[in-house]
């Protein structure tokens, strides 16, 4: 959560001053051309548009650069009139030099000053806003991140009392966890043994586990993490290794904090965040409506060849171990909720009906699950949900069962167009795929996934 809230924050800020200069030069070229205040020439509109093409990558940069897209950068300033001052003036510094060797094109002097000004005026009031809203005490960046901090010889609390204090993104603590000695000050969060870890996703749902080790601890961290795999929530570990030593794809910075991702998943990046649930809300709404009549005629059939509702719901397991109903056409006779939630369907199950063996076959029954992708619940593309029993049950027996749960659960998935799906397939195979899924998530892998089950997946023979 806390690399997600920051890659968002960036997200957020990096559009707003995007849209500065673009709002500015037009407004600007308005008040040049359009208005009665300045002297009419005869203008070419397609030169304009080139400053707009060149302007716009050339300023993008310049805030990369200056981190003025950061939310730690912004809450450092006392003003900001400094920075975007001196990102304004390489801006046009730059911009002014390439059509220097570009003769053919010219631009009007109140045009450009007026554009920079505007520019500058409007990125400083995007600046303020959000450096109000981060240190607001409501606000649309205010959810707190529930963390559990494992520590020794009190570098956990140290921690939980640093983290606390945080403005731009605040944190929970949940729990902490201290591994050399007991910890008899009172807190006013629980203090737990390292025999009750899987209690913090359990019991205190917490959505993050952080690691802090002096540097002189740091050889204890590898049989101190092995246990944490099998929790379904993201690890970190809290850096004091001095200057000089930098793993940049793992390493972030959290509001000063140097945290190192112990098993990096998409689920943090901004497209996986935005571009995937994007995607699986028009997907769904698309496929919802198309399919209507055909639920409709399913809705019919189920209610004629079996007592019962139309809609099965059974818990299931998603993202960072969260619990939710998912729903299918129902395609068993009426039984005790208690054995179907601890026993899987075998092959010729005589508990599926005439028009379920149909359902299953074709994997019509899942059909209502994108009600669920609708609200948040489930993807259209991830690992399959399983089970609360056999979830509990699996964590036991295979270590990185539970870093399947690090991404949302999906309809469909790697494993299943690869003709791992039903009981009687290897869990373990299951997992590798699921597995190489996360590490190797994009749109364009979904969209092959999503192919794969139209054409190969419906019918599959391990479909019952």
């Amino acid at each position: 959560m806390t690399r997600r809230a920051l890659n968002l924050l960036t997200l957020c800020l990096s559009v707003t001053y995007l849209l500065a200069p673009l709002i500015a030069f037009s407004t600007a070229k308005y008040l040049r051309f359009a208005t009665r205040y300045f002297t009419n020439r005869n203008e070419d509109p397609s030169s304009y548009f080139l400053w707009m093409i060149i302007v716009l990558p050339i300023w993008a940069l310049i805030i990369q650069q200056f981190r003025l897209n950061r939310p730690e950068t912004i809450i450092s300033f006392e003003t900001g009139i400094r920075a975007l001052g001196r990102a304004v003036f390489w801006m046009i510094t730059i911009v002014l030099s390439l059509f220097f060797f570009y003769r053919p094109t010219q631009f009007s002097r109140i045009f450009a000053v007026t554009g920079c000004v505007l520019t500058f005026l409007i990125s400083l009031g995007a600046l303020h806003i959000f450096r109000a809203i981060l240190l607001s005490k409501r606000g649309p960046f205010r959810w707190r991140t529930r963390v559990a901090i494992l520590g020794v010889e009190g570098y956990e609390t140290r921690l939980a009392k640093y983290l606390e204090s945080i403005s731009p993104i605040p944190a929970e603590i949940a729990c902490t966890i201290p591994l050399d000695c007991p910890d008899t000050t009172p807190h006013k969060w629980p203090v737990l043994e390292y025999p009750q870890v899987a209690d913090v996703v359990d019991v205190y749902h917490c959505q993050e586990v952080l690691v802090a080790l002096p540097p002189n601890r740091l050889s204890d961290l590898q049989p101190l993490i092995q246990p944490l795999r099998n929790l379904c929530v993201p690890v970190r570990v809290v850096l004091d290794l001095g200057d000089g030593v930098f793993i940049p794809d793992r390493i972030f910075n959290f509001c000063g904090l140097p945290l190192l991702d112990v098993r990096p998943y998409p689920v943090d990046t901004v497209s996986y965040v935005v571009g995937k649930r994007f995607f699986d809300i028009v997907f769904s709404i698309v496929i919802l409506i198309c399919a209507s009549p055909l639920a409709a005629i399913i809705s019919v059939g189920i209610k004629l060849t079996s007592p019962g509702p139309v809609f099965f719901s059974q818990e299931r397991i998603s993202l960072n171990g969260k619990r939710f109903k998912m729903l299918k056409f129902r395609t068993m006779h009426l039984q005790e909720s208690g054995l179907c939630d601890k026993q899987h369907t075998s092959r010729n199950d005589l508990r599926i009906t005439r028009v379920g063996h149909l359902l299953r076959r074709t994997s019509l029954d899942e059909l209502p699950q994108f009600l669920n992708v609708l609200t948040g619940d489930m993807s259209v593309v991830g690992p399959r949900p399983e089970l609360t029993f056999f979830v509990q049950k699996f964590r036991q027996e295979i270590p990185v069962y539970m870093a399947r749960h690090n991404v949302k659960c999906g309809i469909t998935g790697l494993a299943q167009v690869n003709g791992l799906r039903g009981s009687d397939t290897s869990i373990q195979k299951r997992i590798e795929q699921d597995l190489h899924y996360m590490q190797n998530w994009s749109l364009l892998l979904d969209l092959s996934i999503i192919f794969k089950t139209v054409f190969n997946g419906l019918g599959d023979k391990n479909a019952y």
